[in-house]
């Protein structure tokens, strides 16, 4: 059985077209808005989201993402919440591929096997982790 992921790509690729997967900060600059913006995206023609869970130091990211990061910190945002977000979304969009970008220092505080599992029963269909070492992931 094809994941949301994997169908969303085959779809692109039967109809020679390469797949928009904007990128959003949850909680930035609120939670509200972080939803309502993902929503507009899917609306104005998004393939899939990538969600970006906020962590206090994303060397990976630039300038923007940082920024947005810290904004989300400031407003509370957890890994908790980020999950709720991701399950709120799920409800409102059906179908379309939820991805979530962030580091791996607040899925272990959470609990990996805990955050895994959380993830799948809210709808997360992927994870980008940047600082993941290769031979684990």
């Amino acid at each position: 059985m094809l994941n949301r992921i994997d169908k969303t790509l085959n779809l692109m690729n039967a109809e020679k077209k390469f797949a928009l997967a904007p990128f959003i900060t949850i909680g930035y600059p609120d939670i509200d808005t972080s939803v309502q913006m993902s929503l507009a995206a899917l609306n104005a023609g998004g393939d899939m989201l990538e969600l970006g869970v906020p962590f206090s130091d994303p060397l990976a990211d630039g300038q923007t993402i940082q920024m947005t990061s810290s904004q989300a910190l400031q407003n509370g945002v957890t890994i908790k919440t980020c999950l709720k977000t991701v399950e709120r979304l799920r409800k409102e969009i059906g179908e379309a591929p939820l991805i979530l970008m962030g580091y791996m220092n607040p899925f272990l505080k959470y609990g990996l096997n805990k955050f895994v599992a959380d993830a799948v029963s809210v709808g997360v269909d992927g994870l980008i982790i940047p600082d993941l070492p290769t031979e684990e992931s």
